[in-house]
């Protein structure tokens, strides 16, 4: 398979050029490995703590383990976190040394909850987020959708085979996994169950003491259902019948696995009853349309069709959230945002700057758009517009281009990957 370019190169290129060592985090298969084997210098060398023989050497001898690589230029360690004695041989060996990037290291459970291991790598460990792909990544695309917003650059000519409700929820239901993308429906379902039970399952025996790991499997399916919604874990517990503190265990668990995130609320000093309860996110939006059962676009456009449920827009809504988020990790200049308050008026994504400046965006699954659409987005102007800019976009599954007034657009979907 051809290798596809990653947004996230551009940090590891900053990262290696200020740290001695650096580590790529993200869930699970989303392309960690790859991208790591990518960006090794010839002479570097590459072992998996996934394959027994070398976890438990390095178990046996952390020391001993990372010694008998110090003629190379560079080691590649890949889910590291499966032996997290080696962070402190690690710190100790980088100490001695003033050469950067000496290792490149992949982790697919956050070793920012390992408070030890945290701490003593401060300063030492540059981390670089990996995520599913975004549609952008996909076709071989840069990050352009926040450059195109303020030079109002809008003048590509799409049709309905470019943006359409079928278009974007196909490639809601597909999701960023790399080994997903050339699959069919059928194709992925399989590898979706795969990758819940030998993965996901495996993976939480590891992170402690989780004697009922089908817990996972009933949390991830309520998280499904719940993703791009504020986070109730008092509903959670409801639904799975299990007491509140045992689903709060599950949960942060799945966090530490990056199997799902929280989105924080957007605050001001002037705010009135605002929430600040985060929204859950989930992490792929092929992973949730799998674990909500909704199949393949015929099924989902039926369900979608229903008065009676949200799901597809939560599908999409989850989908947007893929494509935005990296935005946020490249470079930090962006931070990624939802908020509502007690009245009900609700935005469902805020980008914001180290200047301030805001992007409001409003996701909906239609193929056309209203005025009233822009209707919390003109509430939110008038409240917090007074001294910032502040853009108001309502993305939808149509494939024109309409200002609705000053830094105001209803813009297609598709702007998120051309």
């Amino acid at each position: 398979m051809t290798y596809i370019r990653r947004w996230a190169e551009s940090e590891f290129q900053m990262a290696e050029r200020i740290f001695k060592a650096v580590i790529f985090s993200g869930v699970r298969q989303c392309g960690k490995t790859t991208l790591m084997r990518e960006l090794l210098p010839k002479d570097a060398a590459y072992v998996s703590l996934d394959r027994e023989i070398f976890r438990q050497a390095a178990a046996d001898a952390p020391g001993g383990f990372l010694q008998q690589y110090r003629n190379r230029s560079c080691l590649a360690i890949d889910e590291v976190q499966k032996v997290p004695a080696l962070f402190h041989e690690i710190k100790a060996f980088v100490d001695e040394s003033r050469e950067l990037r000496q290792y490149l290291l992949s982790g697919s459970s956050n070793y920012k909850t390992m408070p030890s291991i945290h701490e003593s790598m401060a300063g030492r460990l540059g981390e670089v987020r990996l995520r599913p792909m975004t549609e952008g990544e996909i076709q071989e695309q840069p990050p352009r959708f926040i450059d195109r917003l303020f030079n109002e650059e809008f003048d590509d000519k799409l049709t309905a085979e470019d943006c359409s409700k079928r278009v974007i929820i196909e490639k809601a239901l597909r999701g960023g996994f790399p080994d997903v993308l050339r699959m069919e429906g059928g194709e992925r379902d399989y590898w979706f169950e795969a990758y819940v039970s030998s993965l996901v399952i495996r993976d939480l025996l590891e992170l402690g003491d989780f004697r009922k790991p089908h817990y996972m499997q009933m949390l991830l399916q309520q998280c499904a259902g719940s993703s791009s919604r504020m986070v109730n874990v008092s509903s959670l517990s409801a639904a799975m019948e299990v007491n509140r503190p045992t689903v709060m265990q599950y949960l942060t668990a799945m966090q530490t696995m990056f199997l799902v995130e929280l989105l924080p609320a957007w605050q001001n000093k002037i705010i009135k009853r605002a929430s600040s309860t985060p929204k859950l996110m989930l992490c792929d939006s092929g992973l949730m349309a799998y674990l909500a059962d909704l199949g393949d676009v015929d099924l989902a456009l039926n369900v979608e069709d229903k008065a009676t449920t949200d799901l597809v827009g939560n599908l999409l809504e989850t989908w947007v959230y893929q494509q935005l988020v990296p935005i946020t990790d490249i470079g930090r200049k962006w931070k990624l945002y939802h908020f509502r308050n007690t009245t009900g008026k609700e935005i469902d994504f805020i980008l914001e700057n180290r200047n301030g400046e805001l992007i409001c965006l409003e996701v909906k699954a239609s193929e056309g758009v209203k005025a009233e659409h822009f209707k919390n987005l003109r509430w939110f102007k008038e409240q917090f517009g007074k001294n910032r800019r502040i853009w108001s976009v309502v993305l939808y599954t149509g494939h024109d281009v309409v200002r609705y007034g000053e830094r105001e657009f209803a813009l297609p979907m598709a702007y998120l990957w051309l």
